[in-house]
């Protein structure tokens, strides 16, 4: 008898009973929030103020025991830490603190609760807003930036940003990459093999490929590597096929790198990177013979200033942190400033960034909020909830947001945070509707059993 009540115990409408109409709206504007940005006509503050608020009351009024899960908590920690730094800051430095606490420049990453909401953990929707927000940035170009006349710029040397910093369009790019990958044996092997979408895939591949190094983006292709590894490790790891099988796709894997590198260098993109890389060779060999003092002030070599710079200013203040926008603080000293005189915002690394604002509470939040979701990305795929490309390209885009985040304040900047709330949406939808329907499950024995 338990046992038949338990099956009949729907996780879905065990999460969240709004009403079809709030569903709805609240997917709109989840959708807005993420390709907006992607285009000329930047997101208007008044639908994501829209977003949030609709968000927030569904979360609230209708997400029954979702309400104080782990994110939500988090964000909790983390608006009560924003204050406390800005108390102190009030207190120690008057002159530089702020009118009032900034909520926004933390809160901002638990967006992705509500459009786990909105996805309320079916797969389908949640690769549909997946790929709608893929082909948003495939065709960023033509949306933000000046098209085939851009992309032929980049082949000149000139670096493709298409509206936005060149950093983070690769990144966005690279993104897409590594779902192109995760999701291939989908997209044209099912049913059963078609050349045409073989085709189309192999072709926005190599596009994807282009557009990441005509950005000249090192923060991008770098944590590309690591991105791949964990993605080709995660299929081995999690996929049921045999030795055999696994072989074959390691094979096609391989080859597939080994063709792609090929087109690269036909295609001349690899005199970029080689030329992207060659400059910092000084840098990199000051690093390693510990020579801190004079490394030159190259991309790389200013960042290693930003770096050290900011960490005696965490020093300073380990607990509170200086609050909003800490990095300008910081760093507005004579020999740090950018080219054209002005101050850097931010110490170029997310984990730093935000200790440097918020003390170590900030950046515990962030890694506990990355630990949360890799967690139960495996979870929901060992459960059977989420398919195994799903699980692989989000295990592999974290990974490779993980990495990105150590060389540049990723996570402070618009780009960045909507890649880590679109990717976090999807894994929570996920990880929250399982919470609630363990707790449903268990308050059913207890209710029955009384």
């Amino acid at each position: 008898m338990v046992s038949r009540m338990l099956s009949s115990v729907s996780p879905q409408s065990a999460v969240i009973r709004a009403p079809d109409w709030l569903m709805i709206v609240l997917s709109v504007l989840a959708v807005l929030y993420s390709v907006m940005p992607l285009v000329e006509m930047r997101l208007p503050n008044a639908i994501e103020a829209l977003f949030a608020l609709t968000g927030l009351y569904t979360l609230f009024r209708y997400g029954v025991g979702v309400r104080w899960s782990l994110p939500v908590k988090l964000m909790a920690a983390g608006a009560v830490i924003m204050v406390v730094s800005w108390l102190f800051m009030i207190i120690d430095h008057p002159e530089l603190a702020r009118s009032g606490p900034s909520l926004e420049d933390l809160l901002d990453k638990f967006f992705f609760l509500f459009i786990a909401l909105a996805i309320a953990r079916e797969e389908k929707r949640g690769l549909v807003f997946l790929g709608i927000f893929g082909l948003f940035v495939i065709l960023m170009p033509w949306l933000s930036g000046g098209g085939v006349s851009d992309i032929m710029a980049g082949f000149e040397g000139v670096r493709a940003g298409f509206g936005i910093n060149p950093i983070r369009t690769g990144l966005l790019f690279g993104a897409v990459f590594l779902g192109l990958i995760s999701f291939a044996p989908r997209l044209f092997m099912r049913p059963r093999f078609s050349m045409f979408r073989f085709l189309i895939w192999a072709v926005v591949l190599a596009f994807c490929v282009a557009i990441v190094v005509l950005s000249q983006s090192r923060t991008a292709m770098v944590a590309l590597v690591p991105g791949l590894v964990i993605a080709f490790g995660l299929f081995l790891f999690l996929s049921s096929v045999d030795n055999r099988q696994k072989l074959k796709v390691s094979i096609v894997v391989v080859t597939g790198f080994l063709v792609l590198i090929l087109v690269a260098y036909l295609a001349g993109l690899s005199s970029l990177i080689e030329t992207r890389f060659g400059e910092e060779t000084v840098v990199i060999e000051q690093i390693i013979d510990g020579d801190l003092e004079d490394i030159p002030k190259t991309s790389w070599g200013i960042r290693v200033h930003l770096l050290a710079e900011g960490i005696n200013g965490f020093l300073e203040r380990p607990w509170t942190g200086w609050g909003y926008r800490a990095g300008e603080i910081i760093l507005d000293k004579d020999g740090l400033r950018r080219g054209d005189g002005g101050v850097f915002s931010q110490v170029h690394n997310t984990y730093l960034e935000a200790a440097l604002r918020y003390g170590v509470g900030g950046a515990i939040i962030l890694f506990a909020l990355f630990g949360w979701a890799v967690e139960g990305c495996l979870k929901a795929q060992k459960r059977g909830d989420m398919s195994l490309d799903l699980a692989v390209f989000l295990g592999a885009s974290l990974g490779y947001l993980m990495v990105a985040s150590l060389f540049d304040g990723l996570l402070f900047q618009t780009e960045g945070v909507l890649l880590f709330n679109v990717l976090m949406g999807v894994v929570g939808s996920f990880v929250l509707f399982e919470e609630k329907s363990v707790r449903d499950k268990e308050e059913t024995v207890h209710d029955y059993a009384t």
